[in-house]
């Protein structure tokens, strides 16, 4: 050993080892959860539904769910309203929802309040089977949240994002999952 040597170079700082720790999470994540998230095929549709349900949460959703109810697939749309107004034509919509089409509003506004509103549907008009319209990367946990509170056939349609927001949402749906799968 030389008489003065800086043995501070040979220890990990608690930033670097925190930002190491971060890295190799994030990369652990994209890793599972790119195929686990975002690589989900649709389901087949079947030939009809009781109801296609849209989620708040994206104003790609509800352009998807509108041609599925055009095409006759299912005589109700069910909206989650989103009460911000950030989707203004989903805001529109459901200030006079024509024939056909129900808006709710999820208390609590989350996935699980939306699965507790269309539980309340799905019990009082006694359906059978839904179509489930997110966004692909929500897919996953929406669809076992919804499995878990609905009594009803559920058949997904996923809507895809740009990649910013695809990259974004991925880390955050395990958080997301982890706080449903648990509390």
């Amino acid at each position: 050993v030389l008489p003065h040597a800086d043995r501070r170079g040979c220890q990990s700082s608690p930033v670097r080892r925190f930002v190491i720790i971060v890295a190799v999470a994030l990369g652990l994540a994209y890793a599972v959860g790119i195929p686990a998230f975002l690589e989900r095929d649709d389901d087949p549709l079947p030939p009809s539904a009781d109801a296609i349900v849209v989620l708040a949460g994206s104003d790609n959703r509800l352009p998807a769910a509108q041609a599925l109810f055009d095409g006759g697939l299912a005589p109700t749309l069910v909206v989650s309203a989103d009460r911000s107004g950030h989707d203004k034509p989903r805001a529109k919509l459901c200030r006079n929802p024509p024939k056909g089409v129900i808006c709710i509003h999820a208390g609590p506004f989350s996935t699980q309040g939306e699965a507790q509103g269309v539980k309340e549907l799905v019990d009082r008009r006694d359906w059978n089977s839904l179509i489930l319209v997110t966004s692909r990367y929500h897919l996953f946990r929406a669809s076992r949240i919804f499995r878990r509170c609905v009594d009803a056939k559920i058949t997904e349609r996923g809507v895809d994002e740009p990649w910013w927001r695809n990259a974004i949402a991925v880390p955050l749906e395990w958080i997301k999952l982890g706080v449903s799968e648990t509390v």
